[in-house]
Parts: C-alpha cells; structure tokens; sequence
C-alpha cells in the first residue's frame, strides 16, 4: 500500500507547551481522511506541520515520499482562514494564479474556467469584485485555487465553512470526484456528519495526541448493539420488550437492541418469532461519528 503521508511520533512545542505529543498515523494513497478534534486540540498544528510551514520538535514526517515542504507543487491547499485582495474580481484571482503557477495564457484561461464552473462561481458572480463577495462565494474561490494544480494530495482545513446545503452538498461531489481521479484527501473539519458520508478513514485528536484512528466502518461499529427490522409484531409485546427487555425504538422505525447480558438479542429474537413477527434484518449497529467523537473524547469510549 502506496503512503502519500506518513507521522511517526510527532511531536511539537512552543516554548514549554506542548502542543502535539507522539502523534502517528499514516494517510494511503487515494483516500479521504479525516482529522477532527476540539478547538485547540492540534489540527492546525499539525496541518502547518504537514505542510512545512512548521518543524516538528522530535518524529519524523514523510509527505508524498519526501519531507513536508519539498513537493508542495503537487500539494493544494485550503486554509481555515483565507485573505484575497479585494479588487481582484473571482476571475481575475483564479487567472492570476494560473499564470503564476506557469500556465500559458490559453491553458490559464481554461483551467480558471472549468475551476469557476466546478464550485458553480462561473457568469456574473466571477466578474465581481471579491470586496463584494459573501463568506460562502469566498469559500468557493478558495476552493477553486485549492485545485489549480491538479494536486494529488489536498488538504482543506474546514471546507464547509460558510458554504449553504447546497453548496456543501456540491463540495462533497468534488470530494468523491477528486478520489474517483485518485487524489488524496485530508479534511479537517467541525462538520462531522460529512465527514461520515466521504472518508474513508478518521482520527481523533484531542489535547495534541490522537487518541483513535481507523477506518471509518470499524470506528462506528457500537458493538453489543444490533438494529432489528421487524414486521407483523404485537403493539404490547414490542412495548413490553422496550419496558422490560434491552430493546429501543429507532428513528426511522427500526429497533436496536443492547444485548448486556449473553443470549439477550436471541432471546429478543426468539420471543418475537413465537409472536408470529416476521424479522426483516439484523446486523450490528452503527455509531454516528458525532456520537463516536465524544464518546472518544470524554472517555467513554466503551460505550
């Protein structure tokens, strides 16, 4: 398996703070990756550490196969918090860029048209001064010279940010995309429910360490609990079931059961069949990853 980043043991300090302690995990190729964590819990750092804006104080990075900084040709990048000149029109910067990044005029004028229509800031909204530009239009922008390069390795620090549903829903397709065509992805992000629907795999940093990491499937799995799909039960059994038995209602009309105790789900199980109830499905449950984050992070993992 291909790595396109590699953290073994990282560590940073500023002074006698320590804001990134033995951090390791490793990022393969053509994936999306999730890094989320609380407000100072280390994303940033790590992120300019990534990037070699930052040297770590002990561990070692590898960043595409060489050190952070040395290939960042093939690296786009989107900050938290972006500054654009004002009196550039969203066109103009995007052109701009082009050119600085070597483009001739007519492969410039292309790239920055196919970016413009991409985060849908194509016609009248890329002729306006930026000045003018709303937080979302100016997400849109970032978003758009984060792909200029036709980077195989982005990185976007809270890409949602000020973007409506609809937008959000068109940044996710540019995420899928940019995975379909075999880019890397690091996302960190607050906006967990979307991070659940596009990565691959996730960790979980919390007061500069990581405390979990993994792919996404096996981090949610909550084992002990099953969701039931059931039909033709009686009302008073399934409300004795739920009063007495380790059994729940769900949102969308399943059932989940907590088996605490050895053959409790069999027993469930087996009292509805006896009943006549028809079981649709059975399988083990899955977590949210809003629900698996603080679990995490307030240690109760277990749960």
């Amino acid at each position: 398996m291909e790595l396109v980043l590699e953290a073994s043991e990282v560590s940073k300090k500023f002074g006698g703070k320590i804001a990134l302690d033995g951090v390791s995990f490793n990022v393969p190729r053509g994936s999306t990756f999730g890094i989320i964590g609380r407000n100072g819990a280390g994303k940033t750092t790590l992120i300019k550490l990534i990037l070699g804006f930052l040297r770590p104080t002990d561990g070692k990075l590898k960043v595409i196969g060489g050190r952070p900084g040395e290939n960042f040709a093939r690296i786009g990048y989107l900050p938290e918090f972006s500054n654009y000149h004002p009196l550039f029109t969203g066109r103009e910067y995007i052109m701009y860029l082009a050119e600085m990044s070597g483009l001739k005029s007519h492969a410039a004028a292309s790239r920055t048209e196919e970016l413009l229509e991409m985060t849908s800031m194509a016609g009248e909204a890329s002729n306006r001064r930026m000045a003018n530009y709303s937080k979302g239009m100016l997400q849109k922008i970032g978003i758009a010279q984060a792909l200029l390069n036709f980077p195989e390795f982005v990185v976007l620090d809270e890409p949602f940010s000020g973007l409506d549903p609809f937008a959000q829903k068109e940044l996710r397709d540019i995420i899928a995309s940019l995975k379909n065509k075999g880019a890397t992805v690091l996302i960190c992000s607050h906006i967990l429910s979307h991070l659940e629907k596009i990565c691959d795999a996730v960790a979980v940093i919390n007061k500069g360490r990581i405390i979990r990491h993994g792919d996404m499937a096996s981090l949610l799995v909550s084992r002990g609990r099953y969701r039931l799909q059931v039909d033709k039960a009686p009302a008073r059994l399934l409300g004795d079931l739920i009063e007495k038995r380790d059994l729940a209602p769900a949102d969308d009309g399943a059932y989940i059961i907590e088996e605490k105790i050895p053959g409790g789900k069999e027993a469930i199980l087996k009292t509805l069949i006896d009943s006549g109830a028809s079981i649709n499905g059975l399988a083990e449950a899955r977590k949210t990853l809003d629900e698996f984050f603080n679990s995490a992070v307030s240690g109760r993992d277990g749960e």
